[in-house]
């Protein structure tokens, strides 16, 4: 895992501020995950003193992972994530004058910072799961890869102290107990903002601060007969395989996370068909359909599989599962306050270079939020955005239910005039561009991570698929078709194939095909069990003391009254997510965060009777 820090003065010929820097090596000890003594650093400063550029790493210094920073004299670059050709794309990176020229026709999963004689500039991709936050105060502006230490630099200068405290921006906090992630371009910390995907930001001495959006894809018909449709997907056959092939640099094989889902399915044909060594790990119970589709995925295409049970035979009485107060202080510093605890994200160890990968973000290839939407109609399609800014209402504040309302007005118009595209975007840039961030981060500070599904090149493919025909998850299938044929032959998980499922039934042609496709449902006792939204009484309890007791700025946001009578009935499963959320977000109001994590005993929890 990498983190950057750019620096760039308003006016001309200013240098900037020696308290900036000395705040920055501050506050990196604190938003910068990892044990200090693995932490290395490197910085350029501008020779007029306007602009500046800081890197650290936690990465060994080997190939083929890149150094922190690389340049020329009058000009330097640095990146989070990956590139797919590192020395050509790096060097186009440092060349170019626009960056945003750039950015948009390279592949990889990347954010890139640069510093020069004229200031700095900074690029999201179009998935921007790794992110860039900028804040402007006191004659500063300020971009960098992690939000806390953007945050806490600008609040060095604006308090003249070295090691400030946090200004948390309570009111823009909503979106995280109605889901647990920003659906917006706002982060907890007062006056630090995330750019948007697929955007530039300039900041050059004596000028005034560019936020500059790139063209998106333009999106073409969907075809009409068979062999058109087959055609249509293959320019995105051969982006996701080139995507893959940068796993090979590596000596090791790549470990997959196969769930024998859909995506994960995918990535393993995309990484078979680029050639790519691999093996695949599952976790879950025995009886899941993940566990028993991992295996025959694993077997068509002849590779190692590791299955980790989440309870060993014969145990299968109850989990014991971290305690939610440690699994919130790690989630809230990891992912700086921007996700829930409901998902757990990875934690801390030695770095190991075996490169990893799995199927996340395969739901843009089905259509973002279109993926599990019924209801197409007008209405239907209106009726989910709504739900995406305003869910929970009941539990929330009216002045939080306002803020939400205000956020949906502004999508609300181009959703009458098409909800598919509505619905396709938001999910690329809130789903993947604010959830994922906090999950990616954290597998990228332990290992190579990649995600051919984030890939630049391969989201701009996707995106010029129509998300109406993508809704119906046959693109998805046609890739699969195309990269492993025999995987096509593997039921699907859960539900049959969109397009099998809302197409009449085939009478004779076609018929066995049909019928091998017919989806594993979850059947046995644990297949289905989620612990997270049990509502066995001790575990509820730990919840209602959090919530209850906690910071009083929560209710500021949360109606104090209808939160009680949610933790309060342990036999609904009505806003158990945002029941995880709000405790979450207690935690991070805390302040408990900043401070060492808590060492407490595992909570073990019922798994119900059959």
């Amino acid at each position: 895992m990498r983190v950057y820090l750019a620096l760039s003065a308003r006016r001309a010929r200013e240098r900037l501020a020696p308290l900036l820097f000395e705040a920055a090596h501050r506050a990196i000890g604190e938003a910068f995950p990892v044990p200090g003594d693995v932490v290395s650093a490197d910085s350029w400063t501008a020779p007029g003193g306007g602009a500046a550029l800081l890197g650290w790493s936690n990465e060994p210094d080997r190939e083929p992972l890149p150094g922190i920073l690389t340049g020329r004299p009058d000009r330097v670059l640095g990146y989070c994530g990956y590139l797919t050709d590192p020395e050509r794309d790096a060097d186009a990176l440092l060349a170019k004058d626009d960056l945003g020229d750039v950015t948009a026709e390279l592949g990889g999963v990347f954010s890139a910072f640069r510093a020069g004689d004229d200031g700095v500039t900074a690029a999201t991709a179009i998935a921007r799961v790794c992110p860039v936050y900028h804040a402007e105060t006191r004659g500063v502006r300020i971009a960098g890869s992690r939000a806390l230490l953007v945050h806490l630099v600008a609040r060095a200068l604006e308090t003249g102290l070295v090691d400030p405290s946090v200004d948390l921006a309570v009111e823009a906090l909503h979106p995280i107990v109605r889901h647990g992630f920003f659906t917006n371009d706002d982060t907890p910390f007062r006056g630090v903002t995330a750019l948007p995907a697929a955007t530039v930001f300039e900041a050059v001495p004596g000028e005034p601060t560019v936020i500059r959006r790139l063209p998106v894809p333009r999106t073409g018909p969907a075809p009409r007969d068979a062999a058109g449709r087959a055609k249509a997907v293959r320019p995105l056959a051969e982006s996701l395989i080139a995507a893959a092939a940068p796993l090979a640099r590596h000596r090791e094989p790549v470990t997959l996370s196969l769930s024998g889902g859909r995506d994960s399915r995918l990535m393993a044909a995309a990484l078979a068909a680029a050639g790519v060594r691999f093996s695949a790990s599952t976790h879950g119970f025995p009886d899941e359909p993940d566990v028993i589709l991992g295996a025959r995925v694993a077997a068509a295409l002849g590779i190692e599989h590791r299955v980790n049970l989440t309870v060993p035979q014969p145990s299968r009485d109850t989990v014991a599962v971290p305690h939610p107060l440690g699994r919130a202080h790690h989630v809230v510093r990891m992912c700086e306050g921007m996700n829930s605890a409901y998902e757990l994200v990875n934690a801390y160890r030695p770095y190991s270079l075996v490169p990893q990968t799995s199927g996340s973000g395969g739901e843009t290839f089905r259509g973002g939020f279109l993926y599990d939407q019924d209801d197409i109609s007008a209405d239907g399609l209106l009726a989910r955005v709504r739900l995406i800014f305003r869910t929970a209402e009941p539990i929330m504040t009216p002045e939080a239910n306002a803020l939400a309302a205000a956020e949906h007005a502004r999508w609300a118009g181009r959703a009458e005039r098409d909800g598919f595209d509505v619905l396709d975007k938001l999910y690329l840039y809130y789903r993947t561009g604010r959830w994922i961030v906090g999950s990616h981060s954290a597998v990228l500070m332990n290992s190579p991570y990649y995600h051919p599904f984030f890939d630049n090149r391969v989201v701009r493919d996707v995106l010029s698929l129509p998300a109406s025909w993508r809704r119906s998850e046959e693109p998805f299938f046609l890739l699969l078709r195309e990269l492993a044929p025999a995987l096509v032959q593997i039921p699907p998980e859960g539900k049959r194939w969109r397009f099998d499922r809302e197409r009449r039934r085939p009478l004779l042609a076609g018929r066995r095909a049909w019928q091998a496709r017919a989806a594993l449902p979850a059947r046995g006792r644990t297949a289905s069990f989620n612990w997270r939204l049990s509502g066995d009484e001790a575990f509820r309890r730990i919840f209602t003391e959090q919530i209850m007791d906690g910071p009083a700025t929560l209710f500021e946001l949360v109606d104090r009254q209808a939160i009680a009578d949610v933790l309060a009935d342990t036999t609904g499963r009505r806003w158990s997510k945002q029941i995880w959320h709000a405790y979450t977000l207690s935690v991070l109001l805390s302040g408990a965060w900043r401070g060492p994590a808590p060492k407490l005993s595992p909570v073990r929890i019922p798994i119900p009777a059959a």
